[in-house]
């Protein structure tokens, strides 16, 4: 059984995984507006990727025995001044989540 600690870290990277396939997806959504196809198509996949992840985490908790928590997620940004800018933001999301993948490691 997990511990309540590790349950409640396990259920906060589910949340961000969750918020990171809507992020992506609202990322593709700006690119196919502003006809970057490609970027669209690639942030398409990205958001399934993380929807992956979430169902993988999703599923451990369960299979432990323990009550997964999707809580409210926010709406993501669904502007950016150019490409450039949003790829920033893509670099600048995926370095918080390698950080909290990585506390969450260490913590177990």
């Amino acid at each position: 059984m997990l511990s309540d600690n590790m349950i409640k870290k396990l259920n906060k990277q589910i949340n961000l995984e969750f918020y990171s396939s809507n992020l992506y997806l609202q990322q593709s959504a700006w690119c196919e507006f502003n006809s970057l196809e490609g970027c669209a198509e690639f942030l398409r996949v990205h958001a399934e990727e993380e929807m992956g992840h979430m169902h993988r985490l999703f599923k451990y908790v369960v299979d432990t025995g323990a009550l997964a928590n999707i809580g409210a997620i926010e709406a993501p940004k669904a502007d950016y001044k150019d490409v450039i800018d949003l790829f920033r933001n893509i670099l600048e999301h995926e370095q918080l989540i390698t950080r909290e993948i990585n506390g969450l490691a260490n913590f177990a």
